[in-house]
């Protein structure tokens, strides 16, 4: 079962910056900076805006509607394109790969990929070059009002565990039950880490 929720207890001027992480289903073009299998370069993806942007949808995805819902302005742009940088990151990074995962082995068949814990070090690197445009305490109140959301784990499954070439001997090996564990202890960890930046 999946559940999603989404609430605004503040006016939409409150938020500063949005900080995307995850997998395809909200990459607004991290693969196409990669040597990858997975990705969305191509019609039809993209089409409501002319052209492919990287998406894995033919318009807008959910963190694009929610950004422009609580007043961004444009799109949270991809860590990996040649203009973010400077002044952008203040606005938040996207950092989400189609065909990542939380565990780093997630999405081997397609080659490149972003997992979790490289998304979360791309963070520590921009989180770095916010310090150093506007200082310590103005970069703590950026990150504490900027919305960050984590869409991933679905590869984990479709692109790992149950993929029949790859897996067999670990679905023989490792029950259900076990796997799911490890990915919500290893997830655990990785929002302790992101949490603690």
């Amino acid at each position: 079962m999946y559940e999603s929720r989404f609430c605004l207890a503040e006016p939409k001027d409150t938020v500063p910056a949005n900080f995307v992480f995850g997998d395809s289903l909200v990459d607004a073009g991290n693969n196409n900076y990669i040597v990858s299998l997975s990705k969305a370069d191509f019609a039809p993806n993209g089409i409501d805006f002319g052209q492919p942007t990287g998406r894995y949808t033919n318009g807008r995805t959910i963190v694009d509607i929610i950004g422009q819902e609580i007043g961004l302005s444009g799109f949270t742009p991809p860590f990996l394109a040649p203009t973010t940088g400077g002044l952008t990151v203040l606005q938040g990074v996207n950092f989400a790969s189609g065909g990542g995962g939380i565990l780093n082995h997630t999405g081997k068949i397609f080659g490149g990929r972003i997992n979790l814990d490289a998304q979360m070090d791309n963070f520590a690197n921009t989180r770095q070059e916010i310090i150093s445009r506007i200082g310590d305490a103005a970069s703590n109140n950026l990150l504490q009002n900027a919305l960050f959301s984590i869409t991933i784990g679905s590869n984990d499954f479709i692109n790992n565990y149950l993929t029949p070439c790859l897996s067999k001997l670990d679905q023989k090996l490792v029950p259900p039950e076990l796997f799911v564990a490890a990915m919500i202890s290893r997830f655990r960890l990785q929002l302790t880490r992101l949490y603690s930046m």
